[in-house]
Order: structure tokens, then C-alpha cells, then sequence
């Protein structure tokens, strides 16, 4: 990831193009993103289907990384005879995102609403 002269968020596309991408190590998923930048602020959008409120992290972390994490938990049925097939993913996820020097750490806002999370922060 770098920066352009303007400061302008670069990079920040995926380098896979999976519907989701697991680090075979670490078992931790990095969900989808979408970035955009406006006049004022930079907009982000974050994939999180079956993410709990109570479950997500958002805060900047070093070097002014922007990090989400949390976990995907879902309810496996009691007194199930075998599993035929467990696709939908359950565990950790973490993404990190740099962003320009500029921005104002202190003035961001956020939504979660159907497992989009929505964060603005200002330049």
C-alpha cells in the first residue's frame, strides 16, 4: 500500500479476487472492502456477513493503521447425525488499512447494519 502526492489512498485493492481470503497459517479470513475517497473524508465499507456487534473491533492501531477484527460465530445444531457439508466460515478475521497522515483519528463515525460496516473518517 502506498500514498499517493495528494495523499489519496492507493492499493487498497485485493490482491485476490476469492469471495473471501484465509491465511492458510493463521486460519484468520480478511474480509472484502471497498474504499472511496471524497471531498472531505474517506468512506469504507466492509463485508461482515454474520458478525455480531458485540463481536467487532474497530480502532486505530500502529503507524496509523486503521484495524477491524473480531469472529464469525455460528450455531452448529445439537444432536446432529454428521455433517454433510460446513461451508459458511466460522472464526477470526482481521484487516488492516493504512491511511494518509492526514486524517482526523478523532472524527470518525460508524454504522453496522446487515453485516456491512460503514466507516467514515474525516480528512
Amino acid at each position: 500500500m502506498y500514498h499517493g502526492k495528494n495523499g489519496q489512498i492507493k492499493g487498497l485493492e485485493r490482491a485476490s479476487q476469492d469471495n473471501l481470503h484465509i491465511d492458510n497459517q493463521k486460519k484468520v479470513r480478511t474480509p472484502r472492502l471497498d474504499s472511496f475517497e471524497m471531498d472531505d473524508h474517506y468512506f469504507l465499507r466492509i463485508s461482515l456477513p454474520g458478525v455480531k456487534k458485540d463481536n467487532l473491533e474497530v480502532y486505530f492501531g500502529q503507524e496509523g493503521y486503521l484495524e477491524i477484527k473480531g469472529k464469525v460465530v455460528t450455531i452448529i445444531p445439537e444432536n446432529f447425525k454428521k455433517i454433510i457439508s460446513q461451508e459458511i466460515y466460522q472464526g477470526p478475521f482481521h484487516r488492516k488499512i493504512q491511511l494518509p497522515n492526514t486524517v482526523k483519528k478523532n472524527d470518525v463515525n460508524f454504522s453496522y447494519e446487515n453485516g456491512i460496516l460503514e466507516i467514515y473518517i474525516s480528512k
